[in-house]
């Protein structure tokens, strides 16, 4: 069973930034150290702990999955953690599967409100962010991809790292040149660490 998510302040400042990343169609950097809860944060505004296994267990859908599709459409967002030796041809292929997946779960709830919306003829085109965690995995020719699919399809993108990976992206010019946003992941002050924890003072 999965723990209540609380919404911190940290929460509401990453929500801000991935809006403004997703808005203004630009890529976007998350950095702060490990456990402060940037990934639980990414995973929360992607709605990734209830699309995810929805997404993976395809297969007949019925009148109960309209949740999952006004979901899909609200985040319009894909949330990636890449494997360790991730391969620059398997990252984009597998980003591309989640775009289609999602972008079809949006798809269904817009048609539920329009039989004919005026929608992408391609359903992951709705897709309008792609949060990645674990950047740091992302190799040279990884990131080039990444930056010339944002430039092919504004797809906005959020890279997910530790303390630092904004200056290692300094070595890749034409990545660094498209990046509007970097937010620092806080970890909680005291008196809002005491409320998570549910110590009264």
């Amino acid at each position: 069973m999965n723990q209540a998510f609380i919404v911190t302040k940290e929460h509401r400042r990453f929500t801000e930034f991935a809006n403004a990343v997703r808005k203004e169609q630009t890529i976007g950097i998350c950095h702060g150290d490990a456990g402060v809860g940037k990934t639980n944060s990414a995973r929360r505004y992607a709605n990734w702990d209830t699309l995810e296994p929805f997404i993976t267990e395809w297969g007949p859908r019925g009148d109960h999955d309209a949740r999952h599709y006004a979901l899909a459409n609200k985040s319009r967002t894909v949330f990636y953690t890449p494997d360790v030796l991730c391969r620059p041809r398997t990252l984009i292929e597998e980003i591309i599967y989640w775009q289609r997946k999602v972008g079809i779960c949006a798809d269904q709830h817009l048609r539920t409100l329009n039989p004919v919306p005026p929608i992408p003829d391609r359903p992951a085109e709705l897709v309008q962010l792609l949060i990645i965690d674990e950047a740091e995995r992302l190799t040279p020719t990884a990131l080039e991809l990444l930056r010339d699919r944002h430039d092919r399809t504004r797809l906005a993108i959020i890279l997910i790292g530790m303390p630092g990976i904004d200056q290692r992206f300094r070595h890749y010019p034409q990545l660094y040149s498209r990046l509007g946003f970097s937010h620092r992941y806080r970890a909680l002050g005291r008196d809002e660490l005491l409320f998570v924890c549910g110590v009264r003072r």
